[in-house]
């Protein structure tokens, strides 16, 4: 007779940063991880969009949108540490952005830049992470044995020991419903706002900024995308992201598309110089629902763990709604569970023919 540990399985649903980290966290940890995400990739909103056009020859061009977050700040130690390996390992660069921001000067900004795209951080983050993409997780269903994930199109996946949960605060309320109603509630009354973001290419203008943030107007911040670090712009063309305001997008949610094209598109014309003559070689918009919190949590915590029922939250709207604080929410969420599965043993007594599987649970103070 023998005797060996089985780790709990784990399920992460949501494979943005918070997801990511988390999942890889506990992967390093020992622990038997699948990542659950609805899309076909990682990163959640670190997103980048393949676009594509046919330029006045009759070429068929492509380049690559970063639409989501445009870079992000490195602040604590372990952050920063995870950075610095990212930028040892050519993942990561820093980008000292030249931004007009309705100062009388320009000012200098440093900001990371994962390349070659924005989900590629995540990406080299999870390693060897198994990963299920496409599947949308409708329900959770908890009975005896553990937890069940049941998909938008009624198949499901299981049984997992505990399950964590790492998306915006709205659609984890749904899921939490009917398990943690308290946490649902909290989450539900979480104020998340929509962004609507202007993706386009241009030929070349002589643009004195890498970035903007306009003082007035319908646009919150816009980013040359070709001049990030690392990035294949369209030879010949400029590329922009504009993302609108919070207030804007929420008074045009549900505005037809087309007539948030024009809008947004004169705006961004509005910023460039006068006499510069353009054509527009691609142009089009992506609405994100739950872009950006609505205010910085106030709370202490910044994750959520229940050890009895096997259930854990994360995500950005646990701090201040920035990539590091999402990352260090997933981390930190890892790093609880880990802990409090230490006093968790599941013994596997191996007698010919006969496997006898017992778990021998702590409490957990």
């Amino acid at each position: 007779m023998s005797s060996r540990k089985i780790r709990p399985a784990i399920a992460v649903i949501g494979a943005g940063i918070a997801g990511t980290s988390c999942a890889a966290a506990l992967l390093r940890a020992g622990h038997d991880v699948t990542l659950f995400e609805k899309s076909n990739n990682v990163g959640g909103r670190m997103a980048t969009r393949r676009v594509q056009w046919t330029d006045a020859s009759g070429v068929e061009r492509s380049t690559d949108l970063d639409h989501g977050a445009q870079q992000f700040s490195a602040q604590s130690p372990r952050f920063r540490a995870v950075v610095a390996r990212a930028e040892a390992a050519g993942q990561a660069e820093f980008w000292q952005q030249r931004v007009y921001a309705a100062f009388p000067e320009p000012r200098m900004r440093l900001r990371v830049m994962p390349v070659p795209d924005m989900p590629s951080f995540c990406r080299n983050l999870l390693g060897g992470v198994p990963m299920r993409m496409g599947q949308q997780v409708q329900r959770l269903q908890r009975g005896v044995d553990g937890w069940r994930l049941v998909f938008s199109d009624g198949e499901s996946a299981g049984l997992f020991d505990h399950v964590m949960l790492a998306m915006p605060p709205a659609q984890a309320a749904l899921l939490l419903a009917g398990h943690k109603d308290d946490w649902a509630d909290a989450l539900a009354a979480v104020p998340m706002t929509p962004c609507w973001t202007l993706m386009a290419v241009t030929d070349d203008v002589d643009w004195p900024w890498d970035a903007a943030e306009p003082e007035n107007g319908p646009l919150a911040v816009v980013t040359r995308n070709d001049r990030k670090p690392g990035r294949d712009g369209a030879v010949g063309c400029a590329s922009w992201v504009a993302h609108a305001t919070a207030a804007w997008s929420e008074a045009h949610l549900e505005d037809d598309p087309k007539a948030v094209v024009q809008m947004l598109r004169a705006a961004l014309t509005a910023l460039m110089p006068p006499d510069s003559q353009r054509k527009w070689q691609h142009v089009g918009v992506h609405r994100w629902l739950y872009a950006s919190l609505g205010q910085p949590s106030s709370g202490h915590s910044e994750c959520w763990w229940d050890p009895v029922i096997g259930l854990g939250v994360c995500g950005d709207s646990f701090g201040a709604g920035t990539v590091e604080a999402a990352w260090r929410s997933g981390d930190e969420l890892a790093d609880t569970v880990a802990a409090s599965l230490d006093t968790e043993l599941i013994v596997v007594e191996e007698i010919p023919q006969v496997m006898a599987r017992v778990r021998i649970t702590q409490e957990i103070h």
